[in-house]
């Protein structure tokens, strides 16, 4: 399999000299096509999860995504299996929704998934992908969310593949008229990245949360596109990605919140939170606020560096060593954003096998 796509380019483009303004991937891949197969928990009374579900997909209005069109040029060119996953409306999920799919070692799995929330409705869905520590492959999906009026879905990825993946990762969100939309990623694993959430609030008061975190060490990469547009009046972004560079790791972040003219009374806000735990490490990051309104209020801001001195000399007096801290304090971050997979006993064992994942990775020392 061949890929040459651009991919997470900017909404409005930069400075050139930057080389921020899109990312890319030219590489042939020898895996085999093996889409990987889905297992999903009980659903509530109502719902659907349709495999095939090329039908529903095509009935949906296109909404702009995070990796842009050469990734979804490249789903449907390589037939990307569709699926939909439906939330009746008024229907009240006690339980989240869990969706496992495992990679197989050589495998290339390209997929596509839709999640409509009816109206009033209120779900949890969290979707893991795992395989072998060693394993090497190609994993692609496309996730699109679509709220509808009052609606409250809630999606987490959970990304523990093994340190030869290439992952492209891509969320779009659309949501209606005082609907809420969290969105939760949690990237581990692979060796090349490629993330990104792109929401659309386009109506009155739509809300849409999202947190990222994400470790990564040896010379592992993770390339990030987050933007939020909105055009609905009062409408809200908040977004926040956490995470962790240690040897040569290589990270590139576009956050992006764009006003559009006629969203009087929104708000949105962007935080990025890097720890630097090398000197080799490469490290870009790019937040931008456009604003085509005056009534809007928007906020941004990064913090990057190092462990700070007295953190480190009040742990090394209470016997935690350098390397210990360094480890604490980057868990922290996962444990700050799988908190927001659930509190019900089925989410926090995915939130803890997360943190277990890390736990292992950081045991057996930097990937290379």
């Amino acid at each position: 399999m061949k890929i040459d796509a651009t991919l997470n380019p900017l909404p409005a483009l930069t400075w050139n000299w930057l080389r921020m303004n899109k990312a890319s991937y030219a590489e042939e891949l020898g895996y085999k096509r093996s889409d990987a197969k889905v297992a999903i928990s009980k659903l509530p009374k109502g719902a659907a999860f349709t495999q095939d579900g090329e039908k529903e997909i095509l009935s949906l209005p296109q909404i702009p995504t995070a990796l842009g069109e050469n990734f979804s040029s490249l789903l449907a060119e390589n037939a990307a299996i569709p699926a939909v996953l439906e939330i009746p409306e008024g229907c009240k999920c006690s339980e989240p929704i869990i969706i496992r799919a495992e990679l197989k070692d050589g495998t290339a799995s390209l997929r596509s998934l839709v999640i409509k929330a009816g109206k009033g409705s209120e779900a949890s869905v969290i979707i893991e992908w795992t395989s072998a520590k060693d394993a090497a492959g190609l994993h692609a999906l496309q996730t699109k969310i679509y709220a509808d009026k009052d609606s409250n879905i809630s999606v987490a990825t959970v990304q523990l593949l093994g340190k030869g993946f290439v992952h492209f990762n891509d969320i779009a969100t659309n949501g209606a008229e005082n609907s809420r939309v969290r969105v939760t990623q949690l990237e581990l694993g692979a060796q090349k990245n490629f993330v990104g959430a792109f929401s659309t609030l386009n109506e009155f008061g739509a809300r849409f949360n999202h947190d990222a975190a994400y470790f990564m060490d040896g010379g592992r990469e993770i390339d990030m596109n987050f933007a939020a547009l909105q055009s609905g009046k009062n409408t809200q972004s908040d977004m926040n990605v956490y995470g962790t560079l240690k040897d040569s790791a290589k990270k590139t972040y576009r956050g992006t919140i764009d006003f559009k003219k006629g969203c009087s009374g929104s708000i949105g806000d962007e935080q990025e939170e890097t720890l630097l735990l090398s000197p080799d490490v490469v490290n870009k990051s790019i937040p931008l606020i456009l604003c085509d309104e005056e009534d809007v209020q928007g906020e941004h801001g990064a913090t990057i560096g190092r462990l700070d001195e007295n953190v480190l000399f009040y742990m090394n007096a209470r016997g935690i060593n350098l390397q210990e801290a360094q480890k604490m304090m980057a868990r922290a971050k996962i444990a700050r954003v799988a908190a927001f997979l659930g509190t019900d006993e089925a989410a926090q064992k995915e939130a803890q096998k997360a943190l277990d994942f890390f736990d292992e990775q950081s045991q057996g020392g930097s990937q290379k």
